[in-house]
């Protein structure tokens, strides 16, 4: 099933149907997941249409967080983002290289004003930032101040309806454990949109993920609505329901493709836990980042990039701090940093891989690794 607002063409963001990964208000530990991901069935390029006429009015180019994105605001006023992308439209793509140039800088943030119709290409799907390739997408209010139900704009394909499978007290009220997924495999659990709880034919509960604030404090009360207890099943929810109530209730579910699940629960006798806080551990490491063997490749986009691995010591992944790449005559050279693969590179359009490349990597402990590299 799919959910959107109104029955004549719905919004593909990716032209054709994707489902979801992750869904809007989904736990991320000390925040609620302000967006959804779309599957791309772990390819990239896929084209990312513009939702209406409108314009393009920031891009970003960076390594982390939300990768490659940028912000569309739609003819309604509202601000859309898309992350994680593999490459811009080309008139995005062009101001973006001017203004790495400019900062010689790898990271950049740019105001823009670049008008699109409806159905356009703003970008291509790919995984910068983090994770698998898959398209993140945000809906937000004009102000920016808001994170909006992407799904009430749009399809969100899912065939699975939330799966209820348990209660029990828990302080001043009760948890409900619920889990939803979007297709078989079981795989990527995620939120629910919808939950009412009725006492008899009494409503004691209900709510929507319809909007989140980003304000910090509010996006903290995840703790308070997502239970993070001493439970071996990790990948569903609990649902704390702060209501008095009596043994049996009925729980009634709903996903953002409107795939809706009933359940009679009886409250079991055990309340539940709290896990211990976290302690967090910090890492010291003072040995380099080292790399692996250069190799060329060929992107979706026909271009050719020169990719160099980077093998990091913390068995945790990569901790490297600073990244600079010189030609033979000192001057700065545009790269990028693949975070899937663990791989840095460039392109072929930004270098002349038949002349030596330096590179100087350093560690977050300022310990650094200078090399000459052949692209070939």
């Amino acid at each position: 099933m799919a959910f959107f607002a109104e029955a004549a063409s719905p919004y593909l963001p990716l032209g054709k149907t994707a489902y979801l990964t992750s869904s809007f208000g989904e736990s991320r530990g000390t925040r609620y997941h302000a967006g959804i991901d779309l599957s791309t069935n772990m390819e990239e390029g896929w084209p990312v249409l513009a939702p209406s006429d409108g314009a393009v009015e920031f891009a970003a180019r960076g390594a982390f967080g939300y990768g490659r994105h940028i912000k569309f605001k739609a003819k309604d006023e509202h601000i859309w983002l898309f992350a994680h992308l593999s490459e811009f439209s080309p008139k995005i793509d062009s101001l973006i290289h001017r203004e790495m140039l400019k900062k010689e800088k790898a990271n950049v943030h740019l105001s823009l004003k670049l008008r699109f119709k409806k159905g356009d290409t703003l970008a291509y799907s790919g995984s910068t930032g983090i994770g698998n390739p898959h398209l993140h997408v945000e809906r937000r209010t004009s102000n920016g101040k808001v994170a909006l139900n992407p799904c009430k704009m749009m399809q969100c394909t899912d065939t699975i309806a939330p799966y209820i499978l348990d209660a029990a007290p828990f302080d001043s009220g009760f948890a409900i454990k619920i889990v939803d997924y979007s297709r078989e495999p079981l795989e990527n659990p995620m939120s629910v949109y919808s939950l009412d709880v009725f006492q008899g034919k009494k409503l004691i509960f209900s709510k929507k993920y319809d909007s989140l604030p980003f304000a910090p404090d509010k996006m903290a009360k995840i703790k308070e609505d997502l239970l993070n207890v001493q439970d071996p099943d990790t990948v569903s929810d609990w649902h704390f329901i702060k209501a008095k109530g009596g043994k049996n209730i009925m729980a009634v579910a709903k996903d953002f493709a409107n795939n809706v699940s009933k359940k009679e629960l009886v409250i079991r006798s055990d309340s539940l836990k709290l896990k211990d806080k976290d302690t967090a551990i910090v890492f010291l490491d003072t040995v380099p980042p080292s790399l692996g063997k250069v190799f060329l490749k060929t992107d979706f986009a026909g271009k050719v990039q020169c990719r160099i691995p980077v093998l990091d010591s913390l068995a945790g992944g990569l901790d490297f701090d600073s990244v600079d790449f010189r030609d033979k005559n000192g001057k700065w050279v545009i790269f990028d940093f693949h975070y899937n693969t663990k791989e840095l590179l460039v392109e072929k359009r930004d270098f002349d891989f038949k002349e030596p490349l330096s590179l100087k990597l350093c560690g977050k402990t300022k310990a650094c690794k200078e090399e000459k590299i052949k692209c070939e």
